[in-house]
């Protein structure tokens, strides 16, 4: 995981990247959960998708990072969709 900086309006802000294999480990987890993306936060179930992406990827992340990182899998169409 790396972090880009990258200038807004001119404020800097900074952009999450992962690695494919990051990415891989999350859209299997995520696989794994009957919640949608937008259904997740604050459950149990994205207590456990958290746990389980730090712990094998050994990344030292947020909650919210990691829920933005979900977020953007979902905006490149990189998740599987579910039903709501």
């Amino acid at each position: 995981m790396t972090r880009e900086s990258k200038g807004v309006s001119g404020s800097v802000g900074q952009r999450l990247v992962l690695a494919k294999e990051q990415k891989a480990t999350l859209r299997e987890l995520y696989s794994s959960t009957k919640r949608t993306v937008d259904d997740l936060p604050y459950t149990e179930e994205f207590e456990w998708l958290y746990t389980q992406f730090v712990a094998r990827t050994g990344l030292t992340m947020t909650r919210h990072d990691v829920w933005r990182a979900l977020s953007s899998q979902r905006k490149a169409k990189e998740l599987i969709r579910k039903e709501r």
